[in-house]
């Protein structure tokens, strides 16, 4: 600027009329315009180089680049089971426009804008193992199969229940639909018949339940006293022999058991094996005057006098027979002595 001010002062002292120069200025006017025209190119010239050290500095590719659009929001990383891109996507890079064409210089190359777009949206790819990323994803588990119960199972299930059963009829209800889905369950053949017994229930009723018991179990104990004292009541001794003759007495302790086959044996006459059964109840019940009796008259028809008369005698000791009796039991203690 020191320059330009010193050229602007020369400039003033020519313009400056001066006594001594006038002659020579009015005797050289074309030289005096020429040389007053390189003045003012110098001037011009000096004026356009701080302009163009200024421009030098803005836009020189060495300070900064030209500015470009924003990029477009950054493609997300792919998941470890998707390929990455083989190449890079092809972004159109759009024109700079300049602040002003005239003093503007080219901005940078195409192709380091578009190697900068490209690094920028170039997605990021997983830092894990190769080991990791060729892991699956991760499968639900299946959801657990209901169990489908069979139809024994649904009657055990049945029956559970009928044991803790409160209600006779509800009880019932359930025992009898085990038995439609499972007929060979005998836990609830055997509650339903005890059932049974306890609201007594009509004799075919009980029948047909035992009858259709002792077919597919025709050792039960239970099964069989049932039958046989449904046939007692009816009367039918022959009957109840066959049925209780069925299980073999000698391995039979079951007092019930017992006392039926030996009033069976009895009523058919057939006194050895009622004396025999009789013999064997007076040992497990000594105190019951019935056995007592029953082994009496069995050894009275079997002209055992001396041992019939002993067992006469312990039946009256018992003191719990009926008048009747005890006066039958007099009567042949006095003819057996």
């Amino acid at each position: 600027m020191s320059l330009i001010n010193q050229m602007l002062r020369d400039l003033e002292q020519r313009n400056t009329p001066n006594t001594n120069s006038a002659p020579k200025l009015a005797l050289r006017p074309a030289l005096a315009t020429k040389e007053k025209r390189r003045w003012y190119w110098l001037i011009a010239f000096a004026l356009t180089l701080p302009l163009h050290y200024v421009w030098r500095q803005t836009y020189s590719p060495q300070t900064e680049q030209p500015a470009l659009p924003a990029a477009p929001p950054q493609l997300s990383a792919p998941t470890p089971t998707q390929a990455p891109p083989t190449e890079p996507a092809k972004v159109a890079v759009p024109e700079v426009p300049m602040a002003n064409t005239s003093l503007a210089q080219p901005p940078a190359s195409t192709s380091e804008q578009v190697s900068q777009a490209s690094a920028a949206l170039e997605p990021e790819m997983p830092s894990s193992s190769p080991v990791s990323a060729a892991i699956p994803p991760s499968l639900e588990p299946a959801a657990t199969p209901v169990k489908v119960q069979t139809p024994a199972q649904q009657a055990d299930a049945l029956y559970r229940r009928a044991k803790t059963g409160k209600s006779a009829s509800a009880v019932e209800a359930l025992l009898r639909h085990a038995l439609q889905l499972n007929p060979k369950h005998l836990g609830a053949r055997t509650l339903l018949l005890q059932t049974l017994l306890k609201t007594q229930a009509g004799a075919e009723e009980l029948t047909d339940l035992v009858q259709e018991s002792l077919q597919f179990f025709p050792d039960n104990l239970l099964f069989v006293k049932t039958q046989a004292h449904l046939y007692v009541q009816q009367k039918n001794f022959a009957a109840a022999t066959n049925t209780l003759e069925q299980v073999d007495a000698d391995a039979v302790d079951d007092v019930a058991y017992l006392s039926l086959l030996a009033a069976g044996y009895q009523q058919q006459q057939r006194f050895p094996q009622a004396e025999r059964i009789y013999q064997r109840l007076t040992q497990f019940q000594a105190e019951k005057a019935e056995h007592w009796l029953g082994l009496a008259i069995c050894r009275d028809k079997l002209s055992q006098t001396q041992a019939a008369a002993q067992a006469y005698q312990q039946a009256l000791d018992k003191n719990t027979l009926n008048a009747d009796i005890v006066d039958y039991i007099k009567q042949r203690l006095g003819a057996l002595n």
